[in-house]
């Protein structure tokens, strides 16, 4: 399929925003969920603690889709999964903290 050349680029986020069009916006929420795949098997292969790595994989996350719900990159249901997979994250170290 082909998709129309790009006019009046001049910025790096000129440059998102038309991938992130061309691609029906899904570019940065597949972005963002590769980060997270990749964060998660990387902190579970370093320190072999799964709730802490879903939580600290899942908060860094939440750090960039809240950086591109501002740029308006995302959507805001998008933003809000990575708060409550934070938020569950957060719960799970608790618990396993606990016993």
């Amino acid at each position: 399929m082909a998709y129309p050349t790009p006019q009046n680029i001049t910025t790096s986020v000129d440059m998102f925003r038309y991938f992130n069009t061309t691609l029906s916006d899904m570019f940065f929420p597949g972005i963002i969920m590769a980060i997270w795949v990749i964060i998660m098997i990387q902190m579970k292969f370093n320190n072999n603690d799964t709730g802490k790595s879903f939580a600290a994989a899942s908060f860094m996350c939440m750090i960039v889709s809240v950086f591109a719900r501002v740029m308006n990159f995302v959507g805001t249901g998008f933003m809000s999964i990575f708060i409550i997979m934070t938020a569950l994250g957060g719960l799970w170290v608790h618990i396993e903290n606990r016993g």
